[in-house]
């Protein structure tokens, strides 16, 4: 290959990865503990908790083995506005969601931050309705300062200040967007147990924002994503909690299908000390791709889980089975009311 023809073929090379990478390989940021990460799951989710203000960090490390590592970090806030005093099962919830995801040897990174707003009524007895949209800001980056060229070669030799006789006005490397997202979840609480169910759907980017690098091609939108899920935990003693989920969400030409069980045991159930232990497992469905091993922390109010993706898809040639390691963080904080009321949210 002469290297007009190889000079060629890697500069196709880059701009196809950036063509790519904002395309058809644009999906959103996902979590394995995907119930441990509401927001990011549908805006619907907005104020479903027990207590007045949530505070959600989650961080997800995937394919460290593989020259493509991903590095996720998602953090949000909520607080709930109640339409009157003494009354708790009806309420405005107000937030912030901060969302930084980077990836692959040119550091494609994109942040995103959210204003996520919702609201939630009462249908009927241990029954409740919420809706929520997201109107949100981001950000898409790549480094140029890692990537090399064939006219950079002389001689033989790599000289990283030869010209890399590219047009830097065929593509910016730093895009700026507008989104919007919306979503609703049914929820049914228990009176007397701890049994309750969530079941809702969402779809992000509605407005379809603009989203790739090129200067002087036709726009590329950003894929609608659609998602389905259900999170349910039944009590089956006093002290032993099974629980499931199952979400599937759809983006353009990708599909996911993720399901899971796990059993909680309450340790310490006296008021204001409570322990619970976790143990779980999901798998998820993409080509047959992933055994997710979970864990989880409940202490008061405090939640920490930890999850583990074992990769079983075709790219375990390059992973060795490892997916990454996921962490979850949850903090809900009780004020003081003045007249005591059962949440009807937990």
């Amino acid at each position: 290959m002469n290297r007009r023809l190889s000079f060629s073929c890697r500069t196709l090379g880059v701009f196809a990865l950036l063509f790519i990478g904002a395309d058809v390989h644009a999906q959103d940021v996902h979590f394995s503990q995907f119930y441990n990460a509401p927001l990011n799951l549908s805006p619907g989710l907005n104020g479903i908790f027990g207590g007045d203000t949530r505070f959600v960090g989650n961080y997800r490390s995937q394919w460290r083995g593989v020259p493509v590592p991903y590095t996720t970090f998602m953090g949000t806030v909520e607080n709930k506005f109640y339409y009157r005093a003494n009354r708790y099962d009806r309420y405005l919830t107000g937030g912030l969601s901060l969302s930084h995801d980077r990836q692959g040897a040119l550091e494609l990174t994109s942040l995103v931050v959210g204003i996520p707003l919702g609201v939630t009524q009462p249908l009927a007895q241990n029954h409740f309705l919420s809706v929520g949209v997201t109107p949100a800001f981001g950000q898409r980056s790549f480094n140029t300062t890692r990537w090399t060229f064939d006219a950079q070669f002389v001689d033989c030799l790599f000289d990283p200040t030869a010209s890399t006789r590219e047009d830097g006005t065929l593509f910016s490397d730093n895009l700026t967007y507008f989104d919007l997202s919306a979503g609703l979840n049914y929820r049914f609480q228990a009176r007397q147990k701890r049994t309750r169910f969530d079941v809702g759907g969402s779809i992000h980017h509605l407005n379809r924002p603009r989203h790739n690098f090129w200067s002087n091609a036709s726009d590329v939108r950003l894929a609608e994503r659609k998602t389905l899920h259900g999170v349910g935990l039944i009590q089956a003693s006093l002290a032993f909690d099974v629980l499931g989920h199952v979400l599937y969400q759809q983006q353009g030409a990708y599909r996911e299908l993720v399901y899971g069980l796990a059993g909680r045991l309450l340790v310490n159930d006296k008021p204001y000390e409570e322990l619970a232990l976790q143990l779980g497992v999901s798998f998820r469905h993409r080509y047959t791709d992933a055994m997710i091993w979970t864990a989880e922390v409940h202490w008061k109010t405090w939640t920490l889980g930890f999850s583990y993706d074992l990769n079983l898809s075709d790219f375990v040639v390059a992973t060795n089975n490892r997916g990454g390691p996921e962490v979850a963080l949850i903090y809900r904080l009780y004020k003081i009311k003045p007249v005591l009321h059962p949440c009807p949210v937990d």
